[in-house]
């Protein structure tokens, strides 16, 4: 899904008959080359690994237009993990297509990569103030030869220039000398420019949108809207911020976080008032009052993925009546289960989600494996149903805002673009009731206090778990 402060790219899935799980880190600027591990969860399918290839086309390319594939290392001490550069050139939307050989054939998975320019690179001082001292020797070196030139070139040698020839050479000069700075200052001119396209073009900044609430009868009902050149409601095919792209089945997650206790959560989704997209309604439940942060998810056809940011101010509420917008609509208030080895997060009326963190604490950009299980009160597992496709949601955020993330077992992806990219039976696996413990790839991209949710099904009922995180800066 869509993501705040969190660029990187965690999947698990298979390549044929070899399960994967892939990480992409993004180098920050675009263009630039992106490190690519590739780690064969699969002992036995492991050994059997001949070779890793990995190509990434751009989302309206395919993989004819993706450049000769990249052949994987293996990380020496661990003969599961494999690695690689790739170049992303252009900030858009791309397939990253991983192929793993064996005895059995190639299998390939295809993993939905957002190329995101997420930083400025400001030069560093020391190399600007060599960069400088060489353009003035080479402009003072330019304004000397052209003066001797022009004053001494056709005398015959120890001739002494006169008075005329002088005169020529300085007005030679500073002719040049002017040339020379309007060449300065249009190349001042052009990397200005340059660096404004990156800013305006290039640097990512999802759409501006705006909150607010209204009530309606008894009836409280948020609307996002988008303010946005870049979105007029008449969208290009031919370019990434084409039409919105349904994502199990909504063409927008919201979800709602009060500020600063990060005590209450709402995960909505709100109908479009119009085929345009501009802006989208959702009944609001019966939070407690404060102000709250809001994000929604949309994905578009390109696949290019992105959450809308806005903050709105929450009435009490009241004796409000709550209709729900849609039937996956949820909602949760209260205290979250602190961190621990093993947490245990116990909802009403009796089911419970334990998030089983292990021994070791949590560091920043260290990837690990979140992993859930819902048991009933007794501690036995409980068998999971699909929501919304998924056998879990999980909704991570940093206590300033600044960290948002919409998790599945599939990991940080778009389900939307996965199908649009590989076709909808990558998704079978992910919608299959099961029991037992369910894992997420996830590295937290900053140091700070944090919370999550995890959302599950039982018998026709979602059920909300919220854990505090504390991630610790990485030794």
């Amino acid at each position: 899904m869509a993501h705040v402060g969190s660029p990187d790219t965690f999947f698990v899935g298979n390549a044929g008959a070899y399960p994967v799980r892939i990480v992409v880190r993004l180098p920050g600027v675009i263009p630039g080359r992106a490190q690519v591990t590739v780690r064969i969860t699969d002992d036995v399918a492991a050994r059997d690994v001949q070779r890793v290839t990995m190509r990434a086309a751009q989302w309206n390319l395919g993989i004819d237009g993706a450049p000769p594939p990249e052949v994987a290392k293996a990380v020496p001490g661990d003969s599961a993990l494999y690695a690689a550069e790739l170049w992303f050139m252009t900030a858009t939307s791309y397939q990253l297509f991983v192929s793993v050989d064996g005895p059995g054939g190639q299998g390939t998975a295809i993993v939905p990569v957002l190329a995101l320019a997420t930083s400025l690179r400001s030069m560093d001082r020391p190399l600007g103030l060599v960069l400088a001292a060489l353009g003035v020797f080479l402009a003072v070196g330019m304004l000397t030869i052209v003066g001797a030139a022009v004053r001494e070139s056709v005398l015959e040698p120890g001739i002494v220039p006169d008075r005329k020839r002088r005169r020529r050479g300085r007005a030679a000069v500073a002719a040049t000398a002017i040339v020379v700075g309007l060449m300065l200052w249009g190349v001042s001119r052009w990397w200005t420019a340059e660096a404004e396209s990156y800013r305006n073009f290039v640097l990512f900044r999802p759409f501006e949108a705006g909150a607010a609430l209204r009530d309606d009868a008894s009836r409280r009902v948020l609307t996002l809207e988008i303010h946005d050149p870049r979105w007029t409601g008449r969208p290009i095919a031919t370019v990434r911020y084409n039409a919105l792209l349904p994502d199990h089945g909504k063409l927008m997650h919201m979800f709602l976080v009060r500020e600063p206790g990060l005590d209450a959560f709402a995960h909505l989704h709100p109908v479009a008032r119009t085929a345009a997209g501009l802006a989208f309604d959702a009944e609001v439940p019966p939070l407690p009052q404060g102000r709250y942060r809001v994000y929604g998810d949309i994905v578009h056809e390109s696949g290019y993925a992105q959450t809308l940011v806005a903050t709105v101010d929450m009435p009490g509420a009241g004796a409000q009546a709550w209709e729900r917008t849609d039937p996956d609509d949820s909602w949760f208030a209260g205290d979250a289960a602190p961190e621990a080895a093993v947490s245990r997060f116990a909802a009403a009326g009796g089911p419970a989600i334990v998030w089983q963190r292990g021994s070791a604490s949590i560091a920043e950009n260290e990837e690990r494996t979140l992993t859930f299980a819902a048991q009933d009160a007794g501690g036995a597992p409980l068998a999971l149903e699909p929501y919304m496709g998924m056998l879990a949601h999980v909704v991570i955020a940093r206590e300033d805002g600044s960290v948002f993330a919409h998790l599945h077992p599939a990991g940080t992806i778009s389900m939307a673009a996965l199908q649009k990219f590989a076709g909808p039976s990558t998704h079978t696996g992910h919608m299959t009731p099961a029991q037992g413990d369910l894992s997420i790839p996830y590295a937290f991209p900053k140091a700070g206090r944090y919370r999550i949710w995890v959302q599950m099904k039982h018998a026709g009922r979602v059920i909300t778990g919220a854990f505090d995180a504390n991630v610790r800066p990485r030794t």
